[in-house]
């Protein structure tokens, strides 16, 4: 699995630079891959038990940076890569197909917050074998588009875009409520772990000596 961390932005004042779009989708795809092996090891604990604190996490990615990842490529990134592509070029028709996986993937991504929301509800889940099936059919779902975006999308972005296309995708960042960086959800994500050693690249975001 990728290992997750965040690219290291700081200029030597100590500020924030704009964030590489290519870079923070490459982040973001870490960091969700990460998220799929904390959702195979809750299905790998039922139906014994459910750890409240780790639904929790799951719950505030999959509704955060998961959802805000999906509005990124399909709002900015999608439409501008395929305006620099043949019609009939297949990237474009892996765009259309990788878009429809997006409406997929997030329809079970809310079916799965609502069932973990309502096991923690409980001692224990009253439907553990349900919850198996749709965290694993999520978490599958997802390495397989991680996978091809990483093999397709990518690597087209990274030929076919311009510099100014680059730059409207970073002006797009600056200017929404996106995240710059998976530092935040990373952190929640590997609470109370490895969190000493999470932004090595970024120390300063936790306060550290540069």
């Amino acid at each position: 699995m990728t290992d997750a961390r965040p690219a290291n932005r700081l200029d030597d004042s100590g500020v924030c630079r704009t964030p590489h779009p290519l870079e923070i989708i490459e982040e973001e795809h870490a960091l969700q891959l990460e998220l799929c092996a904390l959702l195979e090891s809750i299905a790998d604990s039922l139906p014994a038990k459910l750890e409240p604190a780790l639904a929790v996490i799951a719950i505030s990615i999959l509704k955060g940076s998961v959802k805000a990842h999906t509005k990124f490529e399909e709002d900015a990134l999608f439409p501008i890569l395929k305006g620099r592509l043949s019609p009939n070029d297949t990237v474009v028709q892996a765009l259309a197909s990788l878009s429809q996986q997006h409406d997929c993937n997030q329809d079970i991504a809310d079916e799965l917050v609502e069932a973990l929301t309502n096991a923690m509800q409980s001692s224990a889940p009253q439907n553990p074998e349900t919850l198996g099936d749709i965290l694993r059919g999520y978490l599958e779902n997802q390495r397989d588009h991680i996978a091809w975006e990483e093999s397709v999308v990518l690597p087209a972005a990274r030929k076919a875009l311009t510099v100014e296309d680059l730059a409207r995708l970073q002006e797009w960042i600056m200017t929404s409520d996106h995240p710059r960086c998976i530092r935040i959800p990373l952190l929640t994500l590997r609470a109370g772990t490895s969190s000493s050693s999470i932004c090595i690249k970024c120390p300063s975001s936790l306060g550290q000596e540069k």
